[in-house]
C-alpha cells in the first residue's frame, strides 16, 4: 500500500532522492560519500522549491532560481528554525557541495561528516512538510528489497534446469528440492517421474544426501515449521552454477 505521503507528487521527488542517497551510501562505488552530498543538496533545493510553492503558496520568480533568494525565502517563512541551522546548510553547500560539483571530483568526506549535512538537510524537510522524512524513505527502501527479492526468487524458480540433463544425483535432488520444497522422498520420486527422470530414491538415500553426507547436507536446509526441505544459501548457489554449466554445454 502506497502511503499518503508518497503518493503525495511535492514529496515524492524528494523522498525518491533521499532514498537514491541510501542507496548510494550502501553501494561500493568510489568516492560515493561524495555523490550523496550532491544529491542531499539537490534533495533540498526540491523541499524548498516545493513548500515555498506549494504550502506557502510563494509565486515563484527567475529570482528563486539562485541560492541565495531561494533560502532566504524559506528561512523568513520557517522563521522557528534556529539560525545555526541554515548556516550548517549554507556550510556545506559553500564550502563542500560546490566544490564537489564544481572542482574536485576525487575529494569525499567522512561518514560521519555526511551523516551530519543529511540530518540537518532531512530535519528542515521534516519542518517544513510536517513529515519524517527519514521513516518514509526507509518504508520505501524495505518495498524496493523486497520487490527486489520476489523479482529474484521468481527468476530463481522459473530457471531450475531439466533434471534429465543431470548425471549427479545430488544436483537431480537439488533442483526437485527447489522446484518443490518437499516434505518427503516420494514427493522427489514423482517429481523424477512426471520429468521423465529414471531415478528413484529410497528415504534413507534421500536422507543421506539432505541431511547426513557431510559433502551435500549443507546444500539443504530442514524448515521445522513447515516440515519441507529447503534449499540453504550454498544449496542456491550451487544451483546457480548447475545453470551455467548446463547453459554452456548446450
Amino acid at each position: 500500500m502506497v502511503s499518503k505521503e508518497r503518493a503525495n507528487p511535492i514529496l515524492r521527488g524528494i523522498i525518491d532522492t533521499m532514498l537514491g542517497v541510501e542507496l548510494v551510501r550502501q553501494s561500493s562505488i568510489p568516492h560515493k560519500n561524495r555523490l550523496a552530498v550532491i544529491l542531499i543538496d539537490s534533495a533540498f533545493e526540491t523541499a524548498c522549491r516545493g513548500y515555498l510553492q506549494h504550502v506557502a503558496k510563494v509565486t515563484l520568480t527567475d529570482a528563486h532560481k539562485h541560492r541565495d533568494t531561494l533560502v532566504k525565502t524559506i528561512k523568513s517563512k520557517l522563521n522557528t528554525i534556529d539560525e545555526q541551522v541554515w548556516s550548517d546548510i549554507d556550510y556545506y553547500y559553500t564550502e563542500i557541495r560546490c566544490d564537489f560539483y564544481h572542482q574536485s571530483a576525487g575529494k569525499t568526506i567522512t561518514d560521519v561528516t555526511l551523516l551530519d549535512y543529511k540530518e540537518t538537510v532531512e530535519f528542515v524537510i521534516d519542518q517544513a512538510f510536517g513529515i519524517k522524512i527519514d521513516e518514509l524513505v526507509k518504508s520505501q527502501n524495505g518495498i524496493l528489497n523486497e520487490g527486489q527479492k520476489s523479482a529474484a526468487d521468481a527468476t530463481f524458480q522459473t530457471s531450475v534446469v531439466p533434471v534429465s540433463s543431470l548425471q549427479n544425483r545430488t544436483d537431480k535432488v537439488l533442483v526437485a528440492v527447489a522446484e518443490l520444497n518437499p516434505s518427503d522422498v516420494e514427493q522427489v520420486n514423482d517429481y523424477f517421474k512426471k520429468e521423465g527422470d529414471a531415478l528413484r530414491l529410497k528415504q534413507d538415500e534421500f536422507i543421506n544426501i539432505v541431511a547426513r553426507n557431510s559433502g551435500s547436507k549443507k546444500l539443504f536446509y530442514f524448515d521445522k515449521s513447515s516440515k519441507t526441505w529447503t534449499l540453504s544459501g550454498l544449496g542456491r548457489f550451487r544451483i546457480s552454477q548447475i545453470q551455467k554449466e548446463v547453459a554452456n554445454d548446450q
